[in-house]
């Protein structure tokens, strides 16, 4: 069983995912995907993440664990001749 976090963050995704396709979608006069789905996602979520200032939603985010929270090795120099 996923944990409640990993289940959110992929939900997430999918939903927000799925409403990005539709909205390019609709942009260029194309037949969007569907975006029906469970009314929390479609009908709360997404339009709250849409107006949410992104200040709030990265504090959000460094709250929940998650892959968006690895430490990646800091970039080093180069050492030598690059060939």
């Amino acid at each position: 069983m996923k944990s409640p976090t990993v289940w959110l963050r992929e939900n997430a995704q999918y939903y927000l995912l799925r409403d990005a396709q539709a909205r390019v979608a609709h942009q260029h006069g194309m037949e969007a995907p569907s975006t029906s789905g469970e009314f929390f996602w479609t009908g709360v979520f997404i339009p709250i993440y849409r107006v949410m200032p992104w200040g709030l939603r990265r504090r959000i985010m460094v709250a929940m664990p998650g892959s968006h929270r690895k430490n990646w090795a800091k970039q080093t120099s180069p050492e030598g001749p690059a060939i």
